[in-house]
């Protein structure tokens, strides 16, 4: 960086400029340094000494924060009290801020003068969302029919970056598609708690009791229905999550569930199946994410890789026939154990590197690739399933299913006006490899890998509860609308 060299007569114009190409340099790893007065050169030695300060960080301070405690903010950011300061990891810090889902907007931090040379204090105003939501609406799929849904949740409980939520469900489905599995209605319980010690460990808590429509429909008349189109599970159960971060890109987590599960009966092609019992199992993941922002990324990776590994007591009993014209109940006993091993990854793209700020409008090509893989005692209800609006736009909802599966998505996401964008999507995917004595009638299956494909448009429009997704897209099957919440990666 230094143009001076020993030997050579002392130039203040060359020392100026050496002395701006230090500053710059250090501006550029995003630090801010000065060179101080005490810049000289000592009359008997000749050494000339230029002191650098690279400042450090006295203080941070939140404002704007009503109701969201101080210390939720200060905890996930890396810029602390007695570190040199970087506006690199200060950019990090913010995006961490977003992704706690407290706040609409952190305004650009300010920085000032300490108590000392070399000391800064800085300050970061925040303007926080409304946490708290109450909804209640009316829906129709051609699984459920007309459908009441009830949901309570809360994003900030207490203050502290909580997740607390209630939905409930129910359904005027067809007399017969409930009874069998304890009616219609249908509630689930979450509490997230994003720090349970100084080490960044989050605890996750569901409790369950819910109705489990198959092969439904995201609208009513979207062709392609099946006979006896009833079957549906009730799972009873919980689950019990941990993790905790390895880096500051990588997290683990441990999750323990535990749930019984009842079928009613399940229209196929040869025979009558419900299948009951307990299932428990624990998964192992670990995750690296790099994402600009996590609900609306433009560049980064997220990649995950997982292992399921359960038991399953459950007793399937079969309708078949006798060969004189009546029919006899086979019960086939499944216990035993299974494991399941999936691999996803997601890639995003933009032109201008990472965001600063979530809202910035930028032109996204977003791919994702997962893949999965079965094995040991598996009922029905436990396999791989694809289609629908998560995995394979243009076909029903767990059109394909099998022990094995493996999905693309591509989408290019483009901006059209303040809080909403378009989608152009192309999916392939497949899952095979299921029982092959089991059919669902009108819904085929195969033992190898045989892909399918589904194109077509999409919007997304940010609301108080999340991203609105609404997808159009056309499969060897027709055509099907899709509508959920969130980007489908």
């Amino acid at each position: 960086l230094l143009t001076l060299r020993a030997g050579q007569v002392l130039n203040t114009n060359t020392l100026n400029s050496d002395i701006d190409a230090v500053q710059r340099y250090y501006s550029d790893l995003g630090y801010i340094a000065f060179v101080t007065e005490d810049t000289g050169i000592d009359a008997e030695t000749g050494v000339l000494t230029i002191p650098i300060v690279v400042s450090t960080v006295e203080k941070v301070v939140i404002t704007g924060n009503k109701k969201t405690k101080e210390y939720v903010f200060l905890r996930e950011m890396k810029t602390k009290p007695g570190q040199v300061f970087n506006m690199n990891t200060l950019k990090q810090d913010i995006a961490r801020i977003y992704n706690l889902d407290v706040v609409e907007e952190v305004q650009v931090p300010k920085t000032e003068p300490g108590s000392s040379i070399g000391k800064i204090i800085i300050t970061i105003p925040v303007t926080e969302k409304k946490s708290g939501q109450i909804m209640v609406g009316l829906g129709y799929s051609s699984q459920s029919q007309l459908v009441g849904r009830a949901e309570i949740s809360e994003t900030n409980f207490r203050g502290r970056a909580e997740k607390l939520t209630f939905q409930w469900e129910t359904s005027a489905a067809k007399k017969g598609s409930g009874d069998q599995t304890g009616g219609t209605s249908s509630f689930d319980v979450g509490f997230v708690e994003p720090w349970i010690d100084k080490k960044n460990t989050s605890l996750s808590v569901n409790v369950f009791n819910k109705l489990v429509y198959r092969f439904a429909s995201s609208f009513p008349g979207g062709g392609g229905e099946i006979d006896g189109d009833t079957y549906n599970e009730r799972r009873k159960g919980a689950s019990l999550g941990l993790s905790r971060p390895f880096s500051d890109y990588t997290r683990g987590f441990i999750t323990f569930r535990g749930e019984t599960v009842q079928t009613a009966d399940i229209p196929t092609s040869t025979a009558t199946l419900t299948a009951n019992g307990p299932i428990r199992s624990v998964t192992l993941k670990m995750q690296k994410n790099t994402r600009d922002f996590d609900r609306d990324p433009a560049v980064g990776w997220f990649n995950s890789i997982s292992l399921e590994m359960g038991h399953v007591d459950i007793e399937e009993k079969y309708a078949v026939d006798d060969g004189s014209g009546g029919t006899e109940i086979v019960t086939n006993p499944l216990k035993g154990g299974n494991s399941t091993l999936k691999l996803e990854m997601r890639r995003y793209w933009s032109k201008g590197g990472r965001k600063t700020m979530p809202d910035e409008k930028r032109n996204t090509f977003a791919a994702r690739l997962m893949i999965g893989m079965a094995m040991g005692k598996l009922p029905f209800f436990e396999q791989l399933f694809v289609g629908g609006s998560d995995t394979l736009r243009g076909y029903r909802e767990d059109r394909f299913w099998g022990k094995k599966m493996a999905v693309l998505n591509v989408e290019y996401r483009k901006p059209i006006t303040k809080g909403m964008t378009g989608v152009l999507f192309v999916d392939a995917g497949d899952a095979w490899g299921g029982n092959s004595g089991f059919t669902i009638k009108g819904l085929d299956q195969h033992k190898d890998f045989s892909p399918r494909m589904g194109a077509g448009i999409g919007i997304r429009v940010v609301t108080p509860i999340g991203h609105l997704r609404l997808d159009y897209g056309f499969g060897e099957e027709g055509a099907k609308t899709h509508f959920s919440i969130g980007h489908t990666f």
